[in-house]
């Protein structure tokens, strides 16, 4: 065991065993320091699970060198297609992915063993939600309408929405909107901005 540790770089059996159960370190990995001669023999036959690890992640991200992790998306940051992403390793919870730049990832950039390289599958489309808001310089008849139709010509689906208007006609809006990848958020952003009457429009994250 204490070779094992040295050679896996861990101080301690439980700080091994910590990363076992993130999915840092695979099973896989311990077998070959302690019996290399059993993992060998078992990698020249077939592997039972080539099937089910040809399958694509929940969620369509490609997860490099680790299998069956829980992955999931971060609300703080509400990834998309087109957004550079990292795989960050929670107690508990399995993989969450974060966008490159979001605050989470900023503040834990020291703790490099809880992250893994995760790449978005361009194969196989998904909707993901992504919230946006729209500031309002004078609040008119049919405006909301005209956003709403802006967001629907690029094909968005809208899922939530929260319409503020102040005492002196201006507003904010804020859009839950699901989309296939960043090109599409940012040409229904741009298909807003051209409204008359819309001051500014811009994704919400880190909330």
């Amino acid at each position: 065991m204490k070779r094992l540790l040295t050679e896996l770089g861990f101080p301690s059996a439980d700080d091994l065993l910590a990363s076992v159960g993130y999915g840092k370190t695979s099973v896989q990995q311990v077998l070959g320091k302690l019996a290399p001669a059993v993992v060998h023999e078992a990698d020249s036959g077939p592997d039972p699970r080539a099937q089910k690890a040809a399958k694509k992640p929940e969620g369509a991200v490609k997860i490099s060198g680790v299998d069956d992790l829980l992955v999931r998306f971060a609300k703080c940051c509400s990834p998309v297609p087109g957004d550079g992403i990292v795989g960050f390793i929670t107690r508990g919870r399995g993989l969450t992915v974060h966008a490159r730049d979001c605050l989470t990832v900023v503040k834990n950039v020291l703790d490099k063993e809880r992250f893994i390289t995760v790449e978005w599958d361009g194969g196989a489309p998904t909707k993901r939600p992504v919230r946006i808001a729209v500031y309002i310089g004078q609040d008119r008849p049919g405006l909301l309408t005209e956003i709403t139709g802006a967001i629907s010509s690029r094909h968005g689906n809208i899922t939530k929405a929260e319409v503020t208007v102040t005492e002196d006609r201006r507003g904010l809006n804020h859009f839950v909107v699901e989309v296939d990848d960043l090109r599409q958020l940012q040409e229904i952003m741009q298909e807003i901005r051209e409204i008359k009457d819309v001051i500014n429009v811009e994704r919400i994250r880190n909330q």
